[in-house]
């Protein structure tokens, strides 16, 4: 989102609907472009904010993810049985 914002900037007058079709078109194969393909942006606006979801869902998952890490292999190594 934020190299796509300063490369807009550097664009006069975006049209928005080729501004949306490159930002949808650039992204990665995952949960956020999955989701624009069954339902798909009116604007700008509303990209900016389903991005943003999508970014602290994946920032949520990679904290639960280390939180719980240690936890896991505490269990595996306690006398190799599940407590």
């Amino acid at each position: 989102m934020e190299s796509f914002g300063k490369v807009a900037l550097n664009i006069r007058n975006p049209s928005p609907e080729v501004a949306m079709h490159h930002m949808v078109a650039t992204l990665k194969p995952g949960s956020l472009s999955d989701s624009l393909c069954k339902k798909p942006t009116m604007n700008l606006d509303e990209l900016r904010q389903r991005a943003a979801k999508f970014m602290q869902l994946e920032e949520l998952k990679e904290f639960r993810a280390k939180t719980r890490a240690p936890e896991e292999v505490e269990r595996k190594v306690y006398k190799g049985r599940h407590v």
